[in-house]
């Protein structure tokens, strides 16, 4: 009978993914999964984990308020995903608003309404305090499109930024948002699954908080990867992240009462190999997210009993 490392290795051979970074730990007895989990990866969108990690530091220590009101304007909006972009300027979401929207829907404008309030700086510290010494968040979400798009402006219409020709820069593989280094928000699947521990462990601050960090994580909406095959109704506290060429996820898998799984999986792949072909495209993201699923299957199969 394979093991669960033999299992995972066989999913990433089969994955069409250039890497994949894996950290699994079994948070009861310890029992731990790493297939180069050490491996740098752009964060993407998993960076919201970290900044809601320290929003709620944050909050504990008085600096805000969970029922605080910010105001929307055009100034932080950015491009999708998330809705606030497409709302009226005024908006007055409450803080506890904006961490829901900036984890469960992955909503840009609500993170940077937090990032901008906390700080990278901040966020980034925390993390190296916690031991996280591979991971590095120093890029709002609004440089990252700056980096990668022509231009990041919120007020394009959809419709025609898809339709544009192709600029020499869009998704540049050479800038900073994809470099693997400490000048952009990256970090290994190993740190990210140990920030996962923490907050299990009650170690973000204090049970509370790490409870209501959870709640959150809970409630996510964007869940065809690490989940895709699991049982209807399995609870997953996670946090995905996408840009062209990079898909990854990482939450804490909810087995059963008594078998609960901290999970990273970070993974890149050719995305240049099927440019200009959408179905093609689609069936390689496709592949990969169906990668993201088998492992997680097979991670609750070996844990759930």
């Amino acid at each position: 009978m394979l093991t669960l490392t033999d299992q995972i290795a066989a999913i990433i051979a089969a994955s069409g993914a250039t890497a994949m970074g894996v950290a699994v730990k079994h948070l009861e007895s310890d029992t731990a999964v790493y297939l180069d989990a050490d491996r740098p990866f752009p964060l993407c969108s998993v960076v919201k984990t970290p900044i809601l990690c320290e929003a709620f530091r944050q909050i504990h220590a008085g600096k805000f308020a969970l029922t605080d009101r910010w105001e929307l304007t055009l100034a932080e909006k950015n491009l999708p995903s998330g809705v606030l972009v497409f709302l009226e300027e005024g908006l007055r979401p409450t803080v506890r608003d904006l961490l829901t929207l900036m984890i469960i829907i992955s909503d840009n404008t609500a993170t940077d309404m937090v990032l901008h309030r906390v700080g990278t700086a901040a966020v980034n510290q925390y993390m190296h305090a916690l031991g996280l010494a591979d991971t590095h968040i120093v890029m709002t979400i609004r440089e990252i499109f700056e980096d990668i798009l022509p231009s990041a402006d919120p007020r394009q219409v959809l419709a025609d930024l898809d339709k544009r020709p192709a600029h020499p820069d869009e998704a540049k593989r050479t800038g900073r948002a994809y470099r693997l280094d400490s000048d952009n928000n990256v970090g290994s699947a190993r740190d990210l699954n140990r920030l996962l521990e923490l907050i299990w462990q009650g170690a973000i601050v204090d049970r509370a908080t790490s409870d209501a960090i959870l709640h959150i994580l809970l409630q996510q909406q964007l869940d065809t990867r690490l989940p895709r095959f699991l049982p209807s109704g399995t609870p997953f506290a996670h946090k995905t992240g996408t840009l062209s060429g990079i898909r990854n996820d990482s939450g804490i898998l909810y087995c059963n009462d008594h078998a609960h799984v901290a999970i990273t999986v970070f993974s890149t792949w050719d995305a240049a190999a099927v440019k200009g072909d959408p179905v093609a495209a689609w069936a390689r993201m496709t592949a990969i997210d169906s990668a993201f699923g088998q492992i997680g299957r097979a991670v609750y199969d070996q844990f759930q009993g």
